[in-house]
């Protein structure tokens, strides 16, 4: 049986309660963003607590022991094997996807970027943007776009490097004051 995921418009009313992430969120019997999983070992169905809005989507990751969810922009890293699922990132509203390796690059509120990969979160960038992303774009190994600042009202260029997260211009202090830049290896 090949694996596959996919969104479901609500809970299944028959079989095997769906697994809640995080566990504590189905405690009250409430429904939240619903995806079905089927492996080797059969299908299985997980109930997520949504985020406070932005995109929803499921898929594989490429190294297809993973899967990625996002739950209203909640994204979650998914075991398969172990049904296990780990909240990675909040607040997801944009995403692009990559090649060389496969994945997808994610906007965590139109203020800073991650690349997920085969095997999972790969690089997050410091915050580049006060509020929002325009005209963003993959080619050759590099992410650009532009960044918007209400300081003065316009948008600045910024780039980053696909294979490493290093980041160059944008809208926000050029010093990571968040800590939230990690590069890849």
């Amino acid at each position: 049986m090949e694996r596959t995921v996919r969104l479901l418009s609500g809970l299944p009313p028959y079989g095997a309660m769906a697994a809640a992430f995080p566990p504590e969120w189905d405690y009250l019997g409430r429904e939240g963003t619903v995806v079905e999983f089927k492996t080797e070992t059969g299908t299985w169905v997980a109930n997520f607590r949504p985020g406070f809005g932005g995109l929803q989507f499921a898929c594989l990751l490429p190294n297809r022991v993973n899967a990625i969810v996002i739950a209203k922009g909640d994204l979650w890293i998914i075991d398969l094997s172990t049904r296990t699922a780990v909240r990675k990132l909040p607040a997801i509203d944009a995403m692009w996807e990559a090649q060389n390796p496969e994945g997808w690059v994610v906007s965590r509120q139109g203020i800073a970027l991650a690349r997920f990969g085969p095997h999972g979160l790969m690089w997050h960038t410091r915050r580049l943007s006060w509020d929002g992303f325009d005209q963003v774009e993959i080619d050759q190994g590099e992410l650009r776009g532009l960044a918007w600042s209400p300081l003065d009202d316009k948008w600045y260029p910024f780039n980053v490097e696909l294979g490493t997260g290093k980041s160059a211009g944008g809208s926000y202090f050029r010093e990571d004051t968040e800590g939230w830049e990690v590069l890849a290896g």
